[in-house]
């Protein structure tokens, strides 16, 4: 009797562990947002944007969401990418792109950070050789790191594209990022590519001409009809009059470039960050975040 009750309580024990281990071998996640921050330097006080303010306030409100890495577009306040990099130092340890601040302007790769949970190099990055405009002072380019994730080693590209401008211009700035990744291409490592393409998904030319540049795989966002409706609400797009600006789409996009890693789903959302900042501003940016989360 006593040899049955050790026998039941061992299969009973070996089928607890197996569906223990079983349990546990869950795909491996990794999370990736594109945020432009829209932190422009303070001394241009006429567009009321406030960037130390609302630098304050942002790191708390992506540490909510912890995704392994985020860039930042429009980053060119000093004491605000200060406050960026204090808020986030603890659960990023990783930086990228701060070294190519020169005076007022970047460089190169202008106004882009990238931050990482988990250790991660530069691997190069460039200046846009065509620009126009305002856009011109910021030294817009693109910067491509590779990330050592638990899944796996990784590559994030992050950028910010010419706003405005002709077709051939925003053309001329696709091919040079897709350079950029071609270079650094790794057979099994994913290139993620992500930042402000300042290209309109249902401007299906250019939006056609992008997403082939980038050989990168892009996908719905859950929550565009709900982004679509809010940026017309959002309180740091309005014009002086008051009146807000008109959105066509989105903007912002994170793409993945599989070079024969297997990915097993993708998820795309967005995040609207608010926080009173002021008497009449609640709108951390003009822009919402975009983040992917891909399971491999």
């Amino acid at each position: 009797m006593y040899r049955y009750i050790l026998l039941i309580l061992s299969i009973v024990l070996s089928g607890s562990l197996f569906a223990s281990g079983k349990d546990t071998t869950s795909p491996r996640q990794i999370s990736i947002m594109t945020y432009n921050v829209k932190l422009l330097p303070r001394g241009a006080t006429w567009i009321h944007h406030h960037p130390v303010k609302r630098a304050r306030l942002i790191p708390a409100k992506v540490l909510e969401d912890h995704p392994d890495v985020v860039v930042f577009e429009e980053a060119f306040d000093g004491v605000s990418v200060r406050l960026l990099k204090k808020g986030l130092r603890s659960a990023y340890p990783y930086m990228a792109g701060q070294h190519n601040r020169r005076l007022v302007t970047y460089k190169r790769a202008g106004g882009v950070l990238i931050f990482s949970r988990y250790p991660m190099q530069e691997l190069e990055s460039i200046k846009y050789s065509q620009c126009k405009g305002a856009d011109c002072y910021g030294h817009k380019g693109a910067i491509l790191v590779q990330v050592e994730h638990p899944a796996g080693r990784i590559q994030v590209l992050g950028t910010h594209l010419q706003a405005g401008g002709s077709v051939d211009l925003k053309a001329s700035q696709y091919i040079e990022a897709a350079g950029l990744l071609d270079r650094h291409q790794q057979q099994g490592v994913p290139q993620f590519i992500a930042g402000d393409f300042n290209t309109h998904k249902d401007d299906t030319l250019l939006y056609n001409r992008l997403t082939t540049a980038m050989k990168g795989a892009d996908g719905d966002v859950d929550d565009e009809l709900k982004i679509l409706t809010a940026h017309t609400l959002n309180d740091l797009r309005r014009k002086n009059n008051g009146h807000p600006k008109k959105s066509k789409s989105i903007i912002d996009y994170v793409f993945v470039k599989a070079n024969g890693a297997h990915i097993t789903s993708q998820h795309r959302y967005t995040r609207e960050y608010q926080q009173p900042w002021s008497q009449t501003n609640k709108d951390l940016s003009d822009h919402f975040a975009v983040i992917l989360d891909v399971r491999m």
